[in-house]
């Protein structure tokens, strides 16, 4: 018979409890490290994907086209201003 001197006794709910929550930390650090080696990829299609939107390519074209820019007091309120004065 063993002795477990340093571990007090708890019922089986605790137990149960406990290995759930030990499973449920298991799954969750396997769903991030899912995550994190996919993202990598699911950067590399949105790129692509946003680089076949024709859409967005016209959107673009006409913003670079367009000479409108942002009052240069509010750049300077907001702290943008040192990025792209003049």
């Amino acid at each position: 018979m063993t002795h477990y001197q340093d571990e007090p006794l708890v019922s089986r709910d605790v137990s149960i409890r406990r290995e759930e929550l030990r499973k449920s930390k298991i799954h969750q650090q396997k769903e991030i490290e899912n995550r994190r080696v996919a993202a990598p990829q699911s950067a590399w299609n949105q790129s692509i994907s946003a680089s076949t939107d024709d859409y967005m390519k016209n959107a673009l074209t006409q913003v670079r086209k367009s000479d409108v820019t942002l009052p240069d007091e509010l750049t300077m309120m907001n702290g943008t201003f040192i990025y792209s004065n003049k």
